[in-house]
């Protein structure tokens, strides 16, 4: 069976925006620990099986320490060309996070049509995406695909990777060996769900 064409002309509406405050990550692009805690206890229960794909190891401690089973997974390729996850078994998983990468939703929509399978009825998918000035956009081209892959998009969340003191933002100086390019001060993360069961969106 085909699958569906990525398409941008979904209904337009209203996604609730959220800021969360965090720590500067360790790992540029990763999620800060206190946020991969937050969200894993804001989008799963205990006993739920969480999966981290890609993850650099920040979200096994959360889980374990929060109750949930963990499962890491990793794609073959840098790419989602292919599909993520061919072999996986599970099918009961009550959260995801993912590290997308920037590629076209066409090539994106396999990864998540696998993921949306993965998921229990009721369950999260989290997508992280650090801003870049590429050819893509990411965050829009992961909401585009994780729609065709029959995800509802729920939520925009802002973490804040910059410190604020004062009431001000303070990002971190710039890098020399950047080019002149700026230290992204915040992550993106797209909240989705598979419809059915329980959900909290």
């Amino acid at each position: 069976m085909p699958q569906p064409r990525p398409t941008r002309t979904d209904q337009p509406r209203i996604i609730p925006l959220t800021v969360w405050p965090t720590t500067t990550p360790e790992i540029p692009g990763a999620l800060p620990a206190d946020a991969a805690a937050r969200a894993i206890a804001t989008f799963s229960h205990t006993g739920d099986l969480v999966i981290g794909i890609d993850d650099s190891g920040i979200l096994l401690g959360a889980a374990d320490y929060l109750g949930r089973r963990y499962l890491a997974l990793h794609r073959t390729q840098q790419t989602a060309a292919t599909p993520v996850l061919p072999h996986c078994r599970e099918r009961d998983a009550g959260l995801i996070i993912d590290h997308p990468p920037a590629t076209s939703p066409e090539n994106l929509l396999p990864d998540l049509s696998t993921l949306t399978a993965i998921l229990r009825p009721g369950g999260y998918l989290l997508t992280v995406h650090t801003p870049t000035s590429g050819e893509h956009d990411p965050l829009a081209d992961t909401i585009t695909a994780a729609r065709a892959a029959g995800l509802r998009y729920l939520q925009h969340i802002i973490i804040l990777t910059s410190p604020i003191h004062d009431g001000e933002l303070h990002p971190p100086p710039e890098n020399p060996s950047s080019g002149g390019l700026l230290e992204p001060v915040h992550t993106d993360l797209a909240v989705f769900n598979r419809p059915g069961g329980g959900a909290r969106g």
